[in-house]
């Protein structure tokens, strides 16, 4: 993977995108809601993979949460006709990601979160499912610094992350701002503001 696109040491890139309803509402609506609940996901995950010894409030202030806008894309793949995607990274660092040590099985753990994140939204990944389809929501591992992992489970970084302009587009957003305090907006009219 380039270095350009995820900085090296332990930082975290996640992808979402969705193109149909979930229980909650619009593709839109459920990226929003979506939101605070991954970073609530990820905060967890940290402390939990931490070691006891660590101040855990220090800890909540050393952690970047760098959204990019959220992109509307062609669906790539998958059936005809199907809707347009709406995608975007989130790209978690700050001092706090110094203390954690990549590895496949504290990605393997938040994969796992994710999955049952993606499920709460209506995601059912089936064998059977329709090869790049339509979703209720798609959260995807991008890469952790520099780990790599080739499971059947989860591949970091992410096999097709340089091929995807729908991942490449908002993750590139993030990582070359000069100001690491995104906005959080997904559009003006949408509200995505902190």
């Amino acid at each position: 993977m380039s270095t350009f696109l995820v900085p090296p040491a332990k930082t975290l890139a996640i992808g979402l995108g969705a193109n149909e309803p979930s229980p909650i509402g619009s593709p839109a609506s459920t990226l929003i809601a979506v939101r605070p609940l991954l970073e609530n996901i990820i905060q967890e995950w940290i402390f939990s993979s931490l070691k006891e010894n660590v101040r855990i409030k220090a800890l909540s202030n050393g952690i970047n949460w760098r959204w990019s806008p959220i992109f509307e894309t062609k669906a790539i793949g998958g059936p005809a006709n199907q809707s347009d995607f709406l995608n975007a990274v989130l790209v978690v660092d700050g001092p706090t990601m110094n203390y954690l040590s990549p590895s496949k099985e504290a990605s393997l753990n938040l994969l796992n979160k994710t999955l049952s994140l993606e499920k709460a939204f209506g995601r059912e990944r089936k064998a059977s499912s329709i090869k790049w389809g339509p979703r209720s929501i798609d959260i995807d591992l991008l890469a952790w610094g520099e780990l790599q992992i080739k499971s059947e489970a989860l591949t970091l970084p992410h096999p097709r992350i340089i091929e995807r302009n729908f991942v490449l587009t908002p993750l590139v957003a993030v990582l070359n701002r000069k100001d690491q305090s995104l906005p959080r907006q997904l559009a003006p009219q949408e509200g995505w503001n902190e």
